[in-house]
């Protein structure tokens, strides 16, 4: 059996939405049958899809072991209170919560919980929870466990039923004691602390995200935006809209802490600008260490260069209170046979390609998310034969009409946007290389069984242009280092994502790696580009499903 790696997944996420105590166990996966008291209205609330996609993305430990994986990413996480208000704002849904919740569905989704999560104040008090929930070995099927991994003399990969596990911080405000303190040295004390204490209980935290999708963190950098989902299923996602701007004086005492603490900086969520001004301060000071970025997608462009710019992309931007609205077109660079250009998904919370070289540059981790949406996948539909959904723009060709073309929403700071040199950016100059609208559309009402193999290509779209990069920056010894050292999986799973149909469950990971090999190299050649020599392509499978992944976390341990 294959092993595997991952870079960012949840193995408790789902317990922080169940009533305390032990309603729910990390070891155990939640069923529909646990819900079927309220299932028929949450399927109202939440599309089929998208809720069969939530269930189908849990990790938990058991299901991980009996799919091969050796050694995972542990995110600790307190949800963000804006993402609870935003999934409180939906009232139908509190209502179901509060009906059903003396029934299993109840203590599963608790009405309970949800107002405990508002008013909490000690965010890290979750993250203890969560540890003490998951117990190290298997309750319910005895000889399975999992090992936090502290040292590398406690590494065995021939060990059987056995899950490693390190740490990574997905939000600072996950390690806060009160989130009602406005000082930013009694802030940094209190997560030094609390780093301390986990140290103590023998938990490795490997990288930390300075941010993540509130502005709790604001303190010390302003988040992306990370909520597009939420608002098309019509949450009020208002205050999950970023406001702030850059990487502050506070966020650069921050980073000097996780150096401390030999912590890497982990990029995912922080805001473009927030990134381009660490990468600046981390070179003032000569830091070396490696650049994370847990679970991302990648924006197939640069910011900025003399050939392309982010603002070519642009299909319209307006100014809504303390944001822009920044509708950005997919660039679509790679050609699969037979099949629609797969478009990337550019919006900011995604890496350009000056995010990848500072990863790359510093022997980095990037781990691509199996998120379709974060890959550059989203559906579009013809309403009439003259109007589409509202994703799709449309360019005028000169001499040749009209083309429609697929967009991403974004919000962007007023002061970022300024910063960036973002303002008055609309119908920009590259937006005819985006992915066809029509064609997406076509597809979708066509062959069903086609849309698959398309999101399938929005992934492979990935690894393609991470291997031009690597290329570009180092012939054929950069696309050596980027496939058999830097690019690894970051699923984001049960991270209640909408994964891609061909691995919606990290049970599927091995269907994925299969179909990796099956098809990258065919991808490659009809692309222009090479694989390094002497680098059989299942090898390079093994790295990134596996290998650099685990290379990685060994070399951050003594």
């Amino acid at each position: 059996m294959s092993h595997f790696f991952d870079s960012h997944l949840h193995l408790t996420l789902k317990n922080q939405f169940s009533k305390k105590g032990n309603s729910t166990s990390p070891w155990k996966a939640i069923t529909k049958n646990d819900l079927k008291d309220g299932l028929s209205k949450l399927l109202e609330l939440f599309a089929l899809g998208t809720l069969d996609k939530m269930f189908g993305s849990q990790s938990s430990p058991d299901m991980l072991i009996e799919s091969g994986y050796k050694v995972v990413v542990m995110p600790l996480f307190a949800p963000d209170i804006d993402l609870v208000k935003a999934l409180s704002s939906k009232k139908a849904f509190m209502k179901l919560l509060e009906k059903f919740q003396h029934t299993r569905f109840g203590e599963v989704l608790s009405h309970e919980r949800y107002q405990e999560l508002l008013k909490e104040k000690n965010a890290f008090s979750i993250v203890e929870n969560d540890l003490d929930l998951l117990p190290e070995n298997d309750p319910f099927q005895p000889g399975r466990k999992v090992v936090f991994l502290q040292a590398k003399n406690q590494w065995n990969e021939a060990a059987t039923n056995t899950l490693y596990v390190v740490c990574s911080v997905e939000g600072i405000h996950s390690l806060r004691s009160n989130l009602g303190e406005k000082n930013g040295t009694v802030i940094l004390e209190d997560i030094r602390k609390n780093l301390k204490k986990l140290q103590s209980r023998n938990i490795k935290v490997l990288m930390a995200n300075l941010t993540h999708i509130d502005g709790m963190n604001s303190a010390f950098c302003n988040q992306a935006y990370a909520m597009d989902g939420m608002r098309v299923s019509n949450f009020d996602e208002k205050d999950l809209r970023p406001t702030h701007s850059g990487l502050t004086d506070f966020g650069k005492k921050l980073v000097a802490l996780l150096e401390q603490e030999e912590i890497c900086t982990d990029i995912k969520h922080m805001s473009p600008h927030a990134r381009f001004q660490l990468y600046e301060h981390r070179k003032s000071l000569g830091i070396k260490s490696p650049l994370v970025s847990s679970h991302s997608g990648i924006c197939g462009i640069r910011f900025q260069s003399e050939s392309e710019n982010f603002t070519d992309y642009i299909y319209s931007s307006r100014k809504e209170g303390d944001c822009y609205r920044v509708k950005v077109g997919k660039p679509a660079k790679y050609k699969f046979n037979n099949f629609p250009s797969p478009g990337f998904n550019a919006t900011t919370i995604n890496l350009f390609d000056e995010d990848i070289k500072a990863i790359y540059d510093s022997d980095g981790l990037l781990g691509i998310s199996l998120d379709e949406r974060v890959l550059g996948y989203t559906k579009a539909w013809r309403l009439n034969q003259d109007s589409f959904s509202d994703n799709v723009g449309s360019i005028t060709l000169r001499g040749l009409g009209t083309k429609k073309i697929l967009t991403d929403t974004d919000f962007l700071s007023n002061e970022e946007n300024k910063a960036l040199g973002l303002f008055n950016s609309s119908k920009g100059m590259l937006l005819y290389q985006c992915a066809d609208a029509e064609e997406l559309t076509d597809l979708i009402t066509g062959n069903s069984t086609d849309i698959a193999p398309h999101q399938f290509h929005h992934f492979l779209n990935q690894i393609l242009h991470c291997v031009k990069l690597g290329k570009d920056w180092g012939g054929v010894a950069g696309v050596e280092k980027m496939l058999c050292k830097i690019l690894c999986i970051g699923s984001d799973f049960d991270g209640l994502i909408e994964a891609i149909d061909w691995c919606t469950s990290c049970r599927e990971i091995d269907f994925l790696k299969k179909k990796f090999v099956k098809e990258f190299e065919k991808a490659i050649i009809a692309n222009g580009l090479f694989l390094p020599q002497n680098w059989p392509i299942d090898r390079i499978a093994d790295r990134i499903f596996y290998e650099n992944g685990r290379d990685f976390v060994l070399s951050r341990l003594k």
